[in-house]
């Protein structure tokens, strides 16, 4: 058998000619891809699936399709040789969302989490070098602190007078299948593959009353593959569409910053972003998305426009992206030794008590685990990885205090005898090192447009 090393070498190597070639030619159409599918390269793809994630409809986990590893993946692969493969159908449930609606996530079964990742693989070098800067959703070397901190620089810009807020109503669950199968052909000519990628598109899956479900449309939630299909397709219909009309039809008087289908626009003036939200309302409709027409806005947004309504006594308008109230407050430079005005961040309220509402759920449930301290850990830790940024320490700080009562309250009802009183309790954390709330990302000065205040 080869080394692991040598496999990565090799599938890389093949994934990396995948990648020059589109880089050299956008228009290229790749019609032998099927080379790259190997029983190597699948064993590739097992070894990099999660096995804590969550079980299919078959009931079979990462630990017992490893028992006969060589025999599955050969038996995998011959099926998707001769087109015999078909994925089972997914069990869907629901999780709760910080609204108070809930949101659908399909759990594949994990032999065809291992065929979603392999597809996921080859797809990615194709698609993703032509994918804009502006994109920063599911992508390699992107992350939501870099959407955050470009936003900041459109902001701060002089010229900016106004904000779309937009939110599409059930993105994934509404992606046409045919469209987004016709995008995928411009650059797919291996049938063999494609075929492949539509089985996966239109795997069907078990609703929560038990009931099989064709799916019409959508690129279900949950999947591997899936966040890479939402980009391919709303780089089509959004982006690229977007960057020509604002060329174009906008006089480049706008900018987008998009981290899947989150998406916030700015605009010259208030007049613009609404000829802007007209126009992308009548864009979606034509792909079969819509506009959340209660949610997608139009505000008065920008560095000018917050000093222009603060020295009128009015109130400057909010908004939310990425799970952050962007609200307009004073900073004191140095530089100048003057006040200027900044978007600052604090986490959501909703998001906020829905995690808190989550995290005292399980507690409740996992209270005599022997790895509670640990399991807390990890949560505060995720937590504070993503919210731990610069103007949000109050926010942070009351998460980790709420925490920690909830994991007080919880120790003490396992038993009738009460485990700690709270000078007990706090001298564990100490000892099992217990996240402090800390910064620990800084995006301010991440934008050029902070040093010429």
């Amino acid at each position: 058998m080869k080394q692991p090393s040598i496999v990565n070498k090799i599938a890389n190597t093949k994934l990396l000619r995948v990648e020059l070639k589109s880089k050299e030619n956008a228009k290229i159409k790749f019609t032998n891809l099927g080379h790259i599918l190997s029983e190597d390269f699948l064993r590739e793809c097992f070894h990099s699936l999660d096995k804590n994630k969550a079980v299919g409809t078959d009931k079979v986990t990462k630990e017992g399709y490893g028992k006969e590893l060589g025999i599955n993946l050969k038996a995998l692969l011959s099926k998707i040789r001769n087109g015999s493969y078909y994925p089972k159908p997914t069990r869907t449930v629901e999780i709760p969302k910080s609204d108070g609606t809930k949101r659908p996530l399909s759990i594949a079964c994990f032999e065809d989490k291992i065929v979603q990742e392999a597809a996921r693989r080859i797809l990615e070098p194709i698609f993703e070098p032509h994918f804009y800067q502006f994109s920063f959703g599911f992508r390699p070397n992107k992350s939501c602190h870099q959407a955050l901190a470009t936003l900041d620089k459109d902001l701060m810009n002089s010229s900016t007078r106004a904000v779309l807020d937009v939110d599409i109503k059930k993105c994934f669950s509404n992606i046409p299948h045919e469209p987004l199968i016709n995008i995928l052909s411009n650059k797919i000519g291996d049938k063999r593959f494609l075929n492949l990628l539509i089985k996966l598109i239109k795997c069907k899956s078990i609703d929560i009353e038990g009931k099989v479900v064709v799916n019409q449309t959508g690129t279900p939630q949950g999947s591997v593959l899936s966040p890479l299909l939402a980009n391919i397709y709303l780089h089509e219909v959004v982006d690229k569409w977007f960057v020509n009309l604002n060329k174009n039809e906008l006089a480049s008087g706008c900018t987008i910053v998009r981290y899947a289908d989150d998406m916030i626009f700015t605009a010259k003036s208030l007049d613009l972003a609404e000829r802007l939200r007209i126009k992308l309302k009548e864009r979606l409709n034509i792909f079969g998305l819509e506009l959340h027409e209660l949610k997608t806005k139009v505000i008065s947004n920008g560095k000018f426009v917050a000093n222009y309504l603060h020295k009128r006594g009015n109130k400057i308008p909010k908004f939310t992206f990425l799970g952050f109230l962007h609200v307009w407050g004073k900073s004191f430079s140095r530089k100048t030794n003057s006040i200027f005005w900044r978007v600052k961040r604090k986490t959501c309220s909703l998001r906020f008590r829905a995690k808190i509402k989550l995290i005292s759920e399980y507690f409740n449930k996992n209270m005599h685990r022997k790895d509670f301290f640990d399991y807390a850990k990890r949560i505060v830790n995720g937590y504070l990885e993503y919210f731990a940024i610069n103007d949000n320490r109050k926010r942070i700080t009351q998460f980790v205090e709420v925490v920690k009562i909830l994991m007080f309250k919880c120790l003490n009802r396992r038993s009738q005898k009460r485990s700690f009183n709270w000078k007990q309790f706090s001298e564990v954390l100490k000892r099992v090192d217990f996240p402090k709330p800390s910064i620990r990302h800084s995006l301010i000065f991440n934008s050029s447009a902070y040093k010429r205040c």
